[in-house]
């Protein structure tokens, strides 16, 4: 649980260079690179500034918060407290119908039937298409309406002002390097483009550990903290030179990031043989995939939930 300000450091700079090399490339006409450099470097912002929240990178917590609302404000257009309300809650109760607000998804997706039993026909037929409108547009419409209204009021509900000073830079930044070079409309197709990549990258992948899993019923008083890690939550493989630990910042360990959320994640690899141990003594699946697995099982759960939600 000791915190790693080497690793902490690494990882702000990380972000700095994606940011400045998506700039780069933009201007210097590499769009596609330029874009993807961005999107990658706002999807990381979102892991980091998740770590921040969970107050698990300097062992500060005023400093972590800091940190979270500088990473969400300027690198995602976010609130960081608006996010640590809704997490927490999460993490409380995974999967459990009425208390993890991360399956309150309506109207736009649904990862179980059991939320969806009250749609009407129009809602049905966009649920019935979810599992291709998921990465088309789904995600950024979250995204966007996440930026450009429930944080937004949110923030000004509680005053929050350095939340709002660090969403104003973002754009700022954005009208200095991007709108001044390219104009109003290309800068504004640019920055959909760009939300839409990041969007993709950090919702898709937070989607596969736990959406695709059964749900708790709102009632049930019997499952305990470790179960709802060990049924509810499931991990991803590190795969070939632990690329999906990077990729997902070591939240492919999510079965020890919900038993032990204020554990730098970057730790988690380090004690997944001794959780593995504990829940096979107690009878308990480690539940461990390939990141593929996992993918494929998340869209096939939204296609099935979309097709049981239209036929229901």
């Amino acid at each position: 649980f000791k915190p790693a300000p080497l690793h902490v450091a690494y990882r702000v700079i990380e972000i700095i260079v994606l940011y400045t090399a998506g700039f780069w490339l933009l201007l210097n006409k590499q769009i596609l690179l330029g874009l993807l450099s961005l999107s990658i470097a706002q999807g990381r912002c979102g892991w980091l500034m998740h770590e921040g929240g969970h107050y698990s990178l300097t062992g500060n917590i005023f400093m972590d918060r800091t940190l979270q609302v500088i990473l969400y404000g300027v690198g995602c257009g976010m609130s960081g407290s608006w996010w640590r309300i809704q997490h927490n809650k999460h993490h409380a109760m995974p999967q459990k119908l009425g208390h993890d607000v991360d399956l309150n998804t309506l109207p736009l997706v649904a990862f179980t039937e059991k939320i969806a039993k009250k749609c009407g026909m129009a809602q049905k037929t966009w649920i019935r298409m979810q599992a291709v409108m998921f990465p088309m547009i789904t995600t950024l419409l979250v995204a966007l309406g996440w930026q450009y209204y429930l944080h937004i009021r949110h923030i000004l509900r509680v005053k929050n002002w350095g939340e709002l000073s660090a969403i104003i830079m973002r754009h700022v930044i954005w009208t200095v390097v991007v709108t001044r070079h390219f104009g109003l409309g290309q800068s504004i197709l640019l920055f959909l483009a760009y939300d839409w990549l990041a969007s993709n990258y950090i919702f898709i992948n937070f989607a596969v550990s736990h959406t695709h899993l059964d749900v708790v019923p709102k009632e049930d008083v019997q499952v305990d903290w470790v179960r709802y890690a060990a049924i509810y939550t499931m991990n991803c493989k590190p795969g070939p030179f632990k690329f999906i630990s990077w990729w997902m910042s070591y939240l492919n360990f999510q079965i020890e990031h919900h038993l032990y959320p204020s554990m730098p994640q970057f730790r988690h690899p380090i004690i997944s043989p001794r959780v593995k141990a504990l829940f096979e003594k107690h009878g308990l699946k480690y539940d461990q995939r390939t990141y593929m697995e996992a993918m494929g099982a998340t869209f096939r759960n939204l296609h099935k939930v979309g097709n049981d939600v239209f036929l229901g």
